[in-house]
């Protein structure tokens, strides 16, 4: 005879105690903040501190308010004309030129993987390791015909001497064939790193519908990289509206032809350690502050360079 046994009642449904997800919630905000925690003190400390005192000391003087004196007397300056104009033509002939080299050589390294590509990136990047004050030195050797290792190229050219090379618009040619030099590099490897990060099926599916080395480089590779190429461009707009070291250094080899007010940067140092006016130069320091700023927001705005961070969260 068949024995007929009742069914098991359905298993309850466990609800998950609120601690555990609190604790887990707790964690994850831990995780942030030991991440961004850092940063933000460097920011605030390094950054916004120093900001608002440079604002408080272009405004106040000996406890009295100012009413914006300092900012009048720098725009009033004629040697800011000259300083803007130095700087503009300098970002207008540098900026375009390391763009180009950059991604060039980024694209044609990740187009041609292969033994080589490992020791291309670190002659690439080998120019770069010699910054600041040291690589300005270096040039100013370079372009000095007794002592360059191309002394002939220079004597075809008819420069006898730093002096020709560095006086009137050959100062601007130097100084961006430096800064390419000297940025180029580093911008390569993370370039090309972060095209060895692209979706291979994406590359894939290009090649198999047809599309060129150029309209895949072009229409694929360069959208997907755009974040890192706006980047490369705002960080190479704040490096070279700031230009200081390499007229400084390269004006010592070549005296009274390079001004101390050539860039707009110098002629803040002379606000502040020649004239002695803090507040002129707090001005003129926030003045570029702004104008870096503005310009990395247009960028960040053009490039739609956190759209797809946005469109990935959701």
């Amino acid at each position: 005879m068949k024995t007929l046994t009742a069914p098991r009642p359905p298993a309850a449904v466990t609800a998950v105690p609120a601690a555990p997800r609190r604790r887990r919630r707790l964690g994850r905000r831990a995780a942030v903040w030991i991440l961004v925690g850092p940063y933000t003190v460097f920011l605030v400390v390094f950054g916004l501190a120093p900001a608002g005192y440079a604002l408080w000391t272009s405004f106040v003087h000996d406890g009295s308010f100012s009413g914006g004196h300092d900012w009048a007397a720098v725009f009033r300056d004629y040697r800011l004309g000259d300083a803007a104009v130095h700087v503009t033509t300098y970002l207008l002939l540098w900026l375009p030129v390391l763009l180009l080299t950059v991604l060039s050589l980024a694209f044609t390294l990740h187009a041609r993987p292969g033994r080589a590509t490992s020791a291309l990136q670190l002659v690439y990047y080998l120019p770069g390791a010699v910054t600041g004050s040291a690589a300005a030195l270096l040039w100013l050797f370079m372009v000095s015909p007794d002592s360059s290792p191309f002394s002939p190229v220079l004597k075809l050219m008819d420069v006898g001497s730093a002096t020709d090379a560095l006086s009137g618009g050959s100062l601007l040619a130097v100084l961006t064939v430096m800064g390419v030099a000297v940025h180029a590099g580093g911008w390569i490897v993370v370039l090309y790193g972060a095209l060895n990060a692209l979706p291979r099926d994406v590359l894939e599916a290009a090649q198999v519908d047809g599309a060129s080395a150029w309209r895949t480089m072009w229409h694929v590779k360069l959208p997907m990289v755009r974040t890192y190429v706006a980047f490369v461009l705002i960080s190479s707009f704040a490096s070279g509206s700031q230009v200081f070291v390499e007229p400084t250094v390269l004006s010592t080899g070549v005296p009274g032809q390079i001004s101390p007010t050539w860039s707009v940067n110098q002629l803040a140092y002379v606000y502040a350690t020649q004239d002695g006016d803090f507040g002129k130069a707090a001005a003129l320091s926030l003045a570029m502050l702004a104008v870096g700023v503005l310009t990395a927001w247009i960028v960040i705005t053009r490039t739609r360079m956190y759209a797809t961070d946005s469109s990935d969260s959701r």
